[in-house]
């Protein structure tokens, strides 16, 4: 299979950002992208990982304060769980559980016993605690780093993003396929209902949902994430912000029959009820979510199914995004899991100068399908041990959920506690989560584990005083409102080594 040109189906976030990683990548590729007028951008906030901001800056250099100006992020830290048994506790993207301080005999995650405070796990925790964002530098300016990630509406990147498909030199169609014709090595051509054809040596369908050419023309078989994600619907809506502080993270609140998430953005607030249709009627799901959420304008019912196609490159057929596969934004794995498959995409040709070897799909197949495969089980870790509620929902959850992979994990916590010594032998290397993911979980909701030892006062004295300096080094730390106002001043430049190709910054004061 040699490739020469690649036709992109589909203009949302998955289409452009798979175009843009093939011309990065692969710059000598014909790249056209179709997408259909008929289908319009989904309108709604959408939260991300660290990653993707590494994968937007650093893979396909967008620059900063561009960025900022246009699709107007919000940054964020992590997640905030009201989930379990405690209040709450933080999920971040800095390393809090799996760390071990001089001080201490035994790592951070065995003083997070129990009914302690999770809010100054870390100095990540302890900003989110006080809805701050960035620390202040010795210059007074906002320590911005590059270990955050955003909150993003949809319209706004995906119009950002077409900008930049279109600087690249990626032919943009606009029409509907009317047919997709087939050959004996996968699909020849699509035909659009304007009667014009379009073919390419690679089809990627980045086709949403819908997956037109993988699911629909390849007949490629679906596998279900049913047994461990029981989630099949969302009812999503929000509001405008008002008086409301701008948090640097996302809420995932604990729900009858499912969860809530809670999206910042700097003019509007965005609130999601993802919950099972076997449990709840979706009259009575919009109920449970107007009653938590009153100011909520308006609502609509999503319907979804988690699970992934057996295979994602088929012949000439390669899918990615919503096209290969959904799993619920328990963790806002979506436009992680596009970034991923694009660059993975873009290496394959790029390292095989197009020659793409049954070989090739074959190890390029098993490693995306072990990437949703590892998202699958780190979700159901969510589901497994959530006893923040006593409702039909979740007594099935822990009792029923498939850890589909993640039980060896789990039974080396239960014996060993928080320690971190083997934990990248049961994980893959390339797990997203890591052991620190799943430490947080576990120790979040105070999964127990044998050996459950009480700490010496000594010990106790040692980490309190280790919370406190969280506290002190996090006073006067930025607000999102603040940190925002100093990135938009004109004089304002972004820090010379954020993401290695930003400007340096100067003296804005005065």
């Amino acid at each position: 299979m040699n490739i020469r040109s690649a036709l992109v189906l589909g203009g949302g976030s998955a289409g452009f950002l798979a175009a843009l990683a093939l011309k990065t990548r692969v710059p000598g590729l014909s790249v056209t992208l179709i997408r259909s007028p008929d289908i319009g951008i989904i309108g709604v906030g959408e939260g991300t990982t660290a990653s993707v901001t590494h994968h937007l800056h650093s893979y396909l250099k967008f620059s900063v304060p561009e960025f900022f100006a246009l699709a107007k992020p919000q940054w964020k830290l992590g997640l905030r769980m009201i989930w379990g048994s405690r209040p709450y506790f933080d999920y971040t993207f800095k390393h809090q559980i799996d760390t071990h301080y001089s001080l201490m005999p035994r790592g951070t995650g065995f003083y997070l016993a129990p009914g302690t405070d999770f809010s100054r796990a870390g100095v990540t925790s302890a900003l989110m605690a006080n809805d701050r964002v960035f620390m202040r530098g010795p210059d007074g300016y906002p320590n911005v780093g590059d270990d955050v990630a955003y909150h993003i509406e949809n319209e706004l990147l995906v119009g950002y993003l077409e900008r930049h498909v279109r600087e690249a030199g990626v032919t943009i169609t606009d029409g509907t396929v009317d047919r997709v014709e087939r050959a004996d090595y996968g699909v020849k051509a699509l035909h659009l209902n304007d009667g014009t054809s379009h073919k390419a040596d690679l089809f990627v369908d980045a086709s949403g949902f819908g997956s037109v050419l993988l699911g629909q023309t390849m007949k490629e078989p679906f596998e279900s994430f049913k047994s461990s994600l029981f989630c099949d619907k969302a009812v999503v809506g929000g509001w405008t912000r008002t008086t409301e502080a701008i948090k640097p993270y996302t809420t995932v609140e604990t729900m009858d029959s499912g969860w809530c998430w809670q999206i910042e953005h700097e003019h509007r607030i965005n609130r999601g009820y993802v919950y099972s249709s076997d449990f709840i009627s979706d009259t009575d799901a919009e109920a449970e979510f107007l009653r938590k959420n009153p100011k909520v304008e308006r609502t609509r019912i999503v319907p979804f199914i988690s699970g992934r196609y057996r295979r994602l490159w088929v012949d000439n057929v390669v899918a990615l995004g919503n096209a290969s596969g959904f799993v619920e934004p328990l963790e806002a794995t979506a436009l992680d899991a596009i970034c991923t498959q694009s660059r993975t995409l873009a290496l394959t040709l790029s390292e095989s100068e197009g020659n793409v070897t049954p070989m090739v799909k074959f190890l390029y197949n098993r490693r995306l399908n072990r990437a949703w495969d590892e998202v699958r089980r780190f979700l159901a870790l969510h589901y497994k041990f959530n006893t923040r509620l006593e409702t039909p929902f979740w007594r099935a959850c822990r009792a029923d959920t498939n850890l589909a992979g993640a039980e060896e994990f789990v039974d080396y916590y239960r014996e060993q506690g928080p320690r971190s010594a083997w934990g990248n032998q049961l994980l893959d290397v390339s797990d997203p989560f890591g052991p620190e993911g799943y430490m947080t979980m576990l120790v979040g909701m105070e999964v127990p584990y044998a050996g459950q030892t009480v700490p010496s006062l000594k010990e106790l004295e040692s980490w309190s005083a280790i919370q406190t300096e969280f506290g002190k080094v996090t006073e006067g730390a930025y607000t999102v409102d603040q940190a925002l106002a100093v990135v938009r001043h004109p004089a304002w430049r972004w820090p010379a080594n954020l993401y290695h190709h930003a400007g340096s910054k100067v003296d804005i004061h005065g």
